[in-house]
């Protein structure tokens, strides 16, 4: 959470969704739960003055969260270049597959059963 500004149309104070910094934003999923609390955190990041962002946990196999993802990275001006993953639990994981349908984007992970492409990541690697 942070007491960054919120995105457009969002009252500003304890952000859930919204920008950390001037290089992330979240995208809070509506999966609330005793794991996720509020919901599981897609984090766009993206250096200032790029066109590019990169997906870090797309989250749960939910069409309207992916989406949103996505829109919420085209009024930030930014396109999806890359989606990573931190780990493969469901509420992590689960839609991956579908947003990388959705962006045509690869997959990275260190585990090689997650990724969806030629390229994975390995220990130290970036």
């Amino acid at each position: 959470m942070s007491d960054a500004a919120a995105l457009p149309g969002q009252p500003r104070g304890l952000v859930v969704t919204g920008p950390a910094t001037d290089r992330a934003v979240n995208v809070l999923a509506p999966n609330p739960s005793a794991m996720t609390l509020d919901g599981t955190n897609t984090w766009l990041l993206s250096e200032p003055g790029s066109d590019l962002a990169v997906v870090v946990d797309p989250g749960p196999l939910d069409e309207g969260h992916l989406r949103n993802v996505i829109d919420t990275a085209g009024k930030l001006g930014k396109r999806v270049a890359l989606t990573l993953l931190t780990h493969g639990h469901p509420d992590h994981a689960e839609g991956a597959g579908r947003f990388a349908e959705l962006t045509r984007t690869p997959v990275r992970a260190l585990d090689p059963a997650l990724r969806l492409g030629d390229e994975g990541l390995g220990e130290g690697t970036w």
